[in-house]
């Protein structure tokens, strides 16, 4: 069993004669030093583990046992600490000096970072960290920054697999742990010949059927709703999002819609770039329309829901659920449906790519060069909205196009 004390070695003193103070790493029979800052003139000063025949014996000895509480706690966050030698707990407990004193492990380091975003006000960022975190520890524990290699990330990703996570959850949990990774390579808190992720390709998901057909979205326009306030509720907001470019939740709840244009960063796009696109959009007719059945006094929307944003949100899902089966809709219809099907729909008529990427706030990596030279203005995006609404009313008009369009792109593959 691993144990901390501390020593002196009477028979070990310094050129100067003095007698370093020494916290003794004990493995069975295999022993480690760590020095700490205080001497002894003699080694008759040092009795019983402590100081003694000195003035200031008594704050020394204060000062000690409150350094050897530091290392003996440090120690209790290793997981199965007896399996190592004491060479190696030497390496992991004073890797902590070298670093930032709260970062213990890479857990600490990521609960460092989940603190931060809650501070700047990105409870969305913090919770997607935490989620994460959990399933970190349930398949590592406490990983010391010292061990946090390719072997760790490895493991948690066989584990993953093994535990019936999806490519997309996946996806999330190692791109938020690569993040953090690169965050404490740059920190020089993680120090490795081999990158943790040399060997772990962090997957790509099959894109989901979230995007509704044409004969869906119109079911969905159409029908009368007006004697269940859920099914109303679910059927407007999802319309509201398809309406104004495919926003997102999180924006569409937060933004001033007392105006005929709306301008915004998205959320997401917020916490994760250093350059903040704005999209500003003209509020079309028929978002309009359902606005002015929610707005409140403060131009935001005012849905009479006592949820936070986040339960909200999926008790808006679990409605759109029952729309779906309402309508036979055999697509998976959520909030998220309305986004990729106003970019799959803007898409297959034509519009670039560009446009539809400023609607949506976000970029689409097409790899095409060009995408990175043309700036979009809200006129384009207006009028692409208005393109892909005319689509809806009237998919027949644009029918001749879209599978001339098609066969152009068959021949050119």
């Amino acid at each position: 069993m691993a144990t901390l004390s501390l020593t002196i070695l009477s028979a070990k003193p310094t050129k100067t004669g003095e007698y370093p103070i020494l916290i003794r790493i004990s493995v069975k029979n295999d022993k480690e030093y760590i020095k700490t800052e205080y001497r002894l003139d003699d080694a008759c000063q040092w009795h019983n583990g402590k100081v003694v025949a000195r003035n200031d014996a008594t704050m020394m000895n204060k000062q000690l046992l409150y350094e050897l509480k530091k290392y003996k706690e440090r120690l209790q966050y290793i997981d199965n600490y007896d399996c190592y030698t004491a060479k190696q707990l030497k390496t992991i407990l004073t890797q902590q000096d070298k670093i930032a004193p709260d970062v213990r492990t890479f857990n600490d380091f990521m609960r460092q970072r989940i603190k931060e975003k809650k501070e700047e006000g990105k409870t969305s960022h913090a919770k997607m960290l935490e989620d994460t975190l959990k399933v970190f520890e349930a398949a590592e524990g406490e990983v010391p920054m010292i061990i946090m290699n390719h072997t760790v990330v490895e493991h948690f990703d066989r584990w993953m697999k093994l535990h019936g996570h999806s490519d997309g959850g996946r996806q999330i949990r190692l791109s938020h742990i690569k993040a953090r990774v690169n965050e404490a390579i740059k920190l020089g808190l993680i120090r490795c010949d081999k990158h943790p992720f040399a060997y772990t390709k962090i997957p790509i998901p099959e894109p989901r059927n979230l995007d509704i057909t044409v004969d869906g979205i119109r079911k969905i326009i159409s029908t009368d709703v007006s004697k269940s306030k859920q099914l109303s509720l679910a059927r407007d907001m999802f319309l509201l999002s398809f309406y104004l470019g495919g926003i997102n939740y999180a924006d569409l709840i937060q933004i001033d819609l007392s105006k005929d244009i709306i301008s915004y960063i998205r959320l997401k796009s917020g916490e994760h770039k250093t350059k903040n696109r704005t999209t500003s959009i003209t509020i079309c007719p028929e978002a309009k329309n359902i606005i002015n059945k929610y707005i409140g006094k403060n131009g935001k929307l005012k849905l009479d829901y006592k949820y936070t944003a986040g339960n909200l949100q999926r008790y808006i899902n679990k409605c759109l659920k029952l729309l779906a089966t309402e309508l036979n809709i055999k697509e998976g219809l959520t909030f998220y449906s309305a986004r990729k099907t106003f970019a799959q729909f803007a898409s297959e008529i034509g519009i670039p790519y560009p446009v539809i990427e400023y609607c949506l706030g976000h970029s689409i990596k097409t790899g095409i060069t060009i995408n990175s030279y043309v700036r979009v203005k809200q006129h384009q995006a207006d009028a692409a909205i208005q393109r892909v609404i005319e689509y809806v009313n009237n998919p027949e008009v644009f029918k001749p196009y879209i599978e001339m369009r098609s066969q152009i792109q068959m021949m050119v593959m």
